[in-house]
């Protein structure tokens, strides 16, 4: 691609990302966010009034086509005092217990309201449900996820259970993915129409009893 139509490209993309900000509605002031694009690679800044409309943000430039990558530079200014990190605790601490795809095993750690979460789970949907408990609890400012995996056994069988799975999977072209198992570890490289395609990659591993820890290295290339 040459410079000019990079450009031109990008510029498409940044439009494309600002219309799908204001197009979603848990982002109740979408000209605070700024909408910058280098090469597909999309950084959002400004400020706004949660965590969760941050969260909402990126997913918006996510699932914008054009969209490779984000780097979700937006602040969360909250304004509201009654929230203490010790009252933040509690309430994740109870969004955690009312989760039924959540150990009770897990710790919860509160610092200047960005929320810590240690432990050991079995799954990876696990370490994500977790961490979606709690993004959108009011007074958040972040969420950290320091959840670990227990260790698991290696299969030969791995790599073959991944390959049936994205073949079945409605989203994603198994002919333009690659997957490379080592031990516990499973990369997969190669590219895919969309972020989208990219994740559901990536969660159809993490599926796997005997994985521990997934690359996701796929290109996004929109088509």
């Amino acid at each position: 691609m040459s410079t000019v139509l990079g450009q031109e490209h990008d510029l498409r993309t940044r439009d494309a990302v600002e219309a799908e900000l204001r197009w979603t509605p848990q982002i109740s002031a979408p000209g605070k966010i700024g909408v910058s694009v280098d090469d597909g690679v999309v950084t959002l800044t400004g400020e706004v009034s949660s965590y969760a409309e941050k969260l909402a943000a990126g997913k918006a430039a996510l699932r914008t086509l054009g969209v490779s990558a984000i780097a979700n530079d937006v602040v969360v200014k909250y304004s509201d005092k009654t929230y203490s990190d010790t009252h933040l605790a509690g309430d994740a601490r109870d969004a955690l217990r009312l989760n039924g795809s959540v150990p009770r095993t897990l710790d919860v750690e509160v610092r200047n309201h960005v929320i810590f979460l240690r432990g050991k789970v079995d799954w990876e949907y696990q370490r994500r449900a977790a961490q979606r408990s709690v993004e959108h609890l009011p007074g958040v400012r972040g969420v950290i996820n320091d959840i670990e995996l227990r260790p698991r056994a290696h299969s030969a069988e791995t790599h073959a259970k991944i390959r049936e799975a994205l073949v079945r999977n409605a989203i994603t072209d198994a002919n333009r993915i690659e997957v490379t198992v080592r031990g516990t570890t499973v990369t997969l490289t190669g590219s895919v129409s969309s972020f989208a395609e990219k994740r559901q990659a990536g969660l159809a591993a993490w599926s796997s009893p005997h994985v521990e820890t997934v690359n996701n290295d796929l290109r996004v290339i929109a088509q």
